[in-house]
């Protein structure tokens, strides 16, 4: 089970939208079941990032997180987005 945590700035409106949205990718590419979506604010980030796989935030990562980070803005925009889904993708293939 890959533990995804999902931040912005208070983990409750866009960080909402991005989970939705990579929830669906994740399904749409067979891994329903297999992962967690932990939704945030950015300054919980190191706390729950902990024992995650993978954070997508719509800000910058802060200091001290050691999980994979990819943005989460291409979700709220669509540009670059076939880049952040490849690298979630591959993430959730390791």
């Amino acid at each position: 089970m890959k533990k995804i945590v999902v931040a912005c700035g208070t983990g409750v409106a866009t960080s909402a939208m991005v989970a939705l949205r990579v929830g669906e990718l994740l399904d749409a590419n067979g891994y329903a079941g297999s992962y967690e979506l932990v939704r945030c604010a950015i300054d919980d980030t190191p706390r729950e990032c902990a024992d995650a796989d993978l954070l997508i935030a719509t800000t910058i990562a802060p200091v001290g997180v050691t999980c994979e980070y990819v943005s989460g803005v291409p979700f709220l925009t669509g540009r670059g987005r076939a880049d952040a889904e490849r690298f979630i993708l591959e993430t959730m293939a390791r």
